[in-house]
Protein backbone atom coordinates (compact mmCIF):
# COMPACT_ATOMS: atom_id res chain seq x y z
CA UNK A 1 0.00 0.00 0.00
CA UNK A 2 3.04 2.41 0.59
CA UNK A 3 4.15 1.84 -2.90
CA UNK A 4 0.95 2.44 -3.83
CA UNK A 5 0.22 5.97 -2.22
CA UNK A 6 3.80 6.61 -3.33
CA UNK A 7 3.34 6.27 -7.24
CA UNK A 8 -0.43 8.60 -7.00
CA UNK A 9 1.54 11.28 -5.09
CA UNK A 10 4.96 11.48 -7.54
CA UNK A 11 2.10 10.90 -10.89
CA UNK A 12 1.14 14.51 -12.27
CA UNK A 13 -2.60 15.21 -12.15
CA UNK A 14 -3.51 16.32 -16.36
CA UNK A 15 -4.85 19.65 -15.08
CA UNK A 16 -1.56 20.55 -13.34
CA UNK A 17 -0.58 24.13 -13.48
CA UNK A 18 2.95 22.52 -14.10
CA UNK A 19 2.09 22.29 -17.98
CA UNK A 20 2.61 24.89 -20.68
CA UNK A 21 -1.25 25.89 -21.14
CA UNK A 22 -2.40 28.45 -23.41
CA UNK A 23 -5.95 29.13 -23.64
CA UNK A 24 -7.00 30.46 -27.46
CA UNK A 25 -10.41 31.49 -27.34
CA UNK A 26 -12.70 31.73 -30.22
CA UNK A 27 -14.37 35.57 -30.55
CA UNK A 28 -17.51 35.66 -32.68
CA UNK A 29 -17.64 39.03 -34.46
CA UNK A 30 -20.37 41.26 -34.89
CA UNK A 31 -23.34 40.92 -35.76
CA UNK A 32 -23.81 37.95 -33.62
CA UNK A 33 -26.98 36.45 -35.46
CA UNK A 34 -27.76 34.02 -32.58
CA UNK A 35 -30.53 31.70 -34.93
CA UNK A 36 -33.76 29.98 -34.36
CA UNK A 37 -32.57 26.50 -33.75
CA UNK A 38 -34.93 24.48 -31.29
CA UNK A 39 -33.70 21.99 -28.58
CA UNK A 40 -33.91 19.02 -30.74
CA UNK A 41 -33.67 16.52 -27.42
CA UNK A 42 -34.20 16.57 -23.17
CA UNK A 43 -30.51 15.27 -23.17
CA UNK A 44 -29.37 18.19 -25.65
CA UNK A 45 -31.37 20.66 -22.92
CA UNK A 46 -29.83 19.30 -19.75
CA UNK A 47 -26.28 19.00 -21.33
CA UNK A 48 -26.25 22.96 -22.74
CA UNK A 49 -27.81 24.07 -19.38
CA UNK A 50 -25.37 22.38 -17.66
CA UNK A 51 -22.04 23.55 -19.56
CA UNK A 52 -23.92 27.46 -19.04
CA UNK A 53 -23.95 26.36 -15.02
CA UNK A 54 -20.35 25.91 -15.22
CA UNK A 55 -18.82 27.72 -18.34
CA UNK A 56 -16.74 25.06 -20.46
CA UNK A 57 -16.42 21.63 -20.68
CA UNK A 58 -13.54 19.28 -22.59
CA UNK A 59 -14.47 17.43 -25.80
CA UNK A 60 -13.85 13.81 -24.21
CA UNK A 61 -16.18 15.23 -20.91
CA UNK A 62 -18.99 16.34 -23.17
CA UNK A 63 -19.20 12.47 -24.70
CA UNK A 64 -18.64 10.81 -21.43
CA UNK A 65 -21.44 12.68 -19.51
CA UNK A 66 -23.75 13.68 -22.38
CA UNK A 67 -23.41 10.71 -24.80
CA UNK A 68 -23.27 13.23 -27.34
CA UNK A 69 -22.14 11.69 -30.93
CA UNK A 70 -19.49 13.78 -33.04
CA UNK A 71 -22.23 14.52 -35.78
CA UNK A 72 -24.82 15.99 -32.93
CA UNK A 73 -21.76 18.63 -31.91
CA UNK A 74 -20.92 19.16 -35.66
CA UNK A 75 -24.98 20.44 -35.20
CA UNK A 76 -25.02 22.31 -32.18
CA UNK A 77 -21.97 24.17 -33.73
CA UNK A 78 -23.91 24.96 -36.90
CA UNK A 79 -26.62 25.63 -34.98
CA UNK A 80 -24.52 28.79 -32.57
CA UNK A 81 -25.98 26.16 -29.85
CA UNK A 82 -22.14 25.96 -29.22
CA UNK A 83 -18.78 27.64 -29.45
CA UNK A 84 -15.27 25.35 -30.18
CA UNK A 85 -12.45 26.49 -28.26
CA UNK A 86 -8.64 25.52 -28.18
CA UNK A 87 -6.53 24.77 -24.80
CA UNK A 88 -3.22 24.09 -25.99
CA UNK A 89 -1.37 21.55 -23.36
CA UNK A 90 2.31 21.87 -24.36
CA UNK A 91 2.50 20.80 -28.13
CA UNK A 92 -0.78 18.84 -27.69
CA UNK A 93 -4.32 21.02 -28.40
CA UNK A 94 -7.69 19.84 -26.72
CA UNK A 95 -11.23 21.00 -27.78
CA UNK A 96 -13.14 22.82 -25.49
CA UNK A 97 -16.63 24.05 -25.48
CA UNK A 98 -19.16 26.99 -24.19
CA UNK A 99 -22.32 28.06 -25.01
CA UNK A 100 -22.93 29.60 -27.87
CA UNK A 101 -25.40 32.56 -28.63
CA UNK A 102 -28.08 30.18 -29.76
CA UNK A 103 -28.06 28.31 -26.17
CA UNK A 104 -27.31 31.55 -24.24
CA UNK A 105 -30.75 33.11 -25.90
CA UNK A 106 -32.65 29.90 -25.36
CA UNK A 107 -31.65 29.54 -21.28
CA UNK A 108 -31.68 33.00 -20.33
CA UNK A 109 -27.90 32.00 -19.41
CA UNK A 110 -26.31 35.21 -17.84
CA UNK A 111 -23.18 34.47 -19.85
CA UNK A 112 -22.59 37.24 -22.34
CA UNK A 113 -21.18 36.15 -25.73
CA UNK A 114 -17.42 36.54 -25.89
CA UNK A 115 -16.83 37.01 -22.16
CA UNK A 116 -14.71 34.04 -22.30
CA UNK A 117 -12.12 35.54 -24.06
CA UNK A 118 -11.28 37.09 -20.17
CA UNK A 119 -10.74 33.78 -19.04
CA UNK A 120 -7.75 33.08 -17.55
CA UNK A 121 -5.50 29.77 -17.72
CA UNK A 122 -6.61 28.65 -13.78
CA UNK A 123 -10.34 30.00 -14.31
CA UNK A 124 -10.80 27.38 -17.37
CA UNK A 125 -8.84 24.26 -15.67
CA UNK A 126 -11.05 25.06 -12.75
CA UNK A 127 -14.23 24.43 -14.76
CA UNK A 128 -12.80 21.32 -16.66
CA UNK A 129 -11.82 19.86 -13.31
CA UNK A 130 -15.51 20.51 -12.17
CA UNK A 131 -16.82 18.11 -15.14
CA UNK A 132 -13.85 15.40 -14.64
CA UNK A 133 -15.30 14.98 -11.43
CA UNK A 134 -18.74 15.12 -12.37
CA UNK A 135 -17.78 12.11 -14.66
CA UNK A 136 -16.82 10.08 -12.28
CA UNK A 137 -19.60 10.94 -9.84
CA UNK A 138 -21.58 9.58 -12.70
CA UNK A 139 -20.04 6.34 -12.32
CA UNK A 140 -21.55 6.27 -8.83
CA UNK A 141 -24.33 8.28 -8.63
CA UNK A 142 -27.41 8.22 -11.45
CA UNK A 143 -29.27 10.95 -12.09
CA UNK A 144 -27.49 14.00 -10.52
CA UNK A 145 -27.74 17.83 -11.72
CA UNK A 146 -25.18 20.67 -12.44
CA UNK A 147 -26.31 24.01 -10.85
CA UNK A 148 -24.30 27.04 -11.13
CA UNK A 149 -22.41 28.29 -7.78
CA UNK A 150 -21.48 31.67 -6.33
CA UNK A 151 -17.80 32.72 -6.27
CA UNK A 152 -16.02 31.20 -4.71
CA UNK A 153 -17.62 27.52 -5.46
CA UNK A 154 -16.96 26.26 -9.66
CA UNK A 155 -20.90 24.68 -9.25
CA UNK A 156 -22.50 22.58 -7.24
CA UNK A 157 -23.88 19.29 -7.67
CA UNK A 158 -27.75 18.36 -6.70
CA UNK A 159 -28.15 14.15 -6.02
CA UNK A 160 -32.23 14.22 -4.90
CA UNK A 161 -32.31 15.89 -1.64
CA UNK A 162 -28.67 16.83 -1.27
CA UNK A 163 -26.72 19.75 -3.04
CA UNK A 164 -23.02 20.09 -2.31
CA UNK A 165 -20.80 22.82 -3.17
CA UNK A 166 -18.16 22.00 -5.12
CA UNK A 167 -14.47 24.08 -4.38
CA UNK A 168 -12.10 23.81 -7.22
CA UNK A 169 -8.38 24.99 -5.44
CA UNK A 170 -6.01 25.81 -8.77
CA UNK A 171 -3.65 28.50 -8.94
CA UNK A 172 -2.98 31.04 -6.18
CA UNK A 173 -6.00 32.14 -4.27
CA UNK A 174 -6.84 35.46 -2.73
CA UNK A 175 -6.40 33.89 1.11
CA UNK A 176 -7.97 36.12 2.55
CA UNK A 177 -11.28 36.44 0.89
CA UNK A 178 -11.56 32.67 0.39
CA UNK A 179 -10.77 32.11 4.00
CA UNK A 180 -13.18 34.61 4.91
CA UNK A 181 -16.16 33.03 2.19
CA UNK A 182 -15.49 29.43 3.12
CA UNK A 183 -16.01 30.64 7.04
CA UNK A 184 -19.55 31.64 6.78
CA UNK A 185 -20.93 28.91 4.13
CA UNK A 186 -22.82 26.59 5.79
CA UNK A 187 -23.43 24.27 2.86
CA UNK A 188 -22.08 20.80 2.68
CA UNK A 189 -18.65 21.45 0.15
CA UNK A 190 -16.65 19.47 -2.10
CA UNK A 191 -12.81 20.46 -2.38
CA UNK A 192 -11.13 19.60 -5.37
CA UNK A 193 -7.49 19.74 -5.37
CA UNK A 194 -4.28 18.67 -7.20
CA UNK A 195 -2.08 18.01 -4.18
CA UNK A 196 -3.02 18.40 -0.38
CA UNK A 197 -0.19 21.61 -0.23
CA UNK A 198 -3.26 23.73 -1.98
CA UNK A 199 -5.70 22.80 0.76
CA UNK A 200 -3.69 23.15 3.88
CA UNK A 201 -4.02 26.69 4.55
CA UNK A 202 -7.46 26.25 4.74
CA UNK A 203 -7.80 23.75 7.21
CA UNK A 204 -9.53 25.43 9.89
CA UNK A 205 -12.34 26.38 7.68
CA UNK A 206 -12.62 22.93 5.94
CA UNK A 207 -13.00 20.59 8.96
CA UNK A 208 -16.35 18.92 7.64
CA UNK A 209 -15.34 19.18 3.80
CA UNK A 210 -14.80 16.06 1.86
CA UNK A 211 -11.67 16.53 -0.32
CA UNK A 212 -10.72 14.36 -3.84
CA UNK A 213 -7.35 15.04 -5.06
CA UNK A 214 -7.08 15.01 -9.20
CA UNK A 215 -5.56 11.66 -8.94
CA UNK A 216 -8.49 10.72 -7.59
CA UNK A 217 -10.87 11.90 -10.34
CA UNK A 218 -9.55 8.66 -12.45
CA UNK A 219 -10.60 5.78 -10.26
CA UNK A 220 -13.27 4.50 -7.74
CA UNK A 221 -12.62 7.63 -5.96
CA UNK A 222 -13.00 7.96 -2.02
CA UNK A 223 -13.27 10.94 -0.40
CA UNK A 224 -10.49 12.00 2.47
CA UNK A 225 -11.84 13.54 5.70
CA UNK A 226 -9.93 16.14 8.11
CA UNK A 227 -9.80 13.92 11.25
CA UNK A 228 -6.72 14.31 13.88
CA UNK A 229 -5.48 17.37 12.24
CA UNK A 230 -5.15 15.56 8.82
CA UNK A 231 -6.73 14.60 5.92
CA UNK A 232 -7.18 10.84 5.73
Amino acid sequence: MDNMAGDRALARSPFSLSFDWTFVPTVLEDPIVAGYAPVRLPTEGLGLQAIGHIGCIGSVQIARLFHWKRHQIRRMLAEQKLVQHELKKNKNTIPIFTLGPRSIDLFKMDQPVNSWRHWSIESVLSKLVFFQFCCALQEKQKGFQILPAAWPFTGKVQMGEHIRYVLVLRGKEDAASLERELRYCSQPIIVLSENLENVIPYNDVLTAAHLLLDQDLREDYKFLRHRAGKWQ
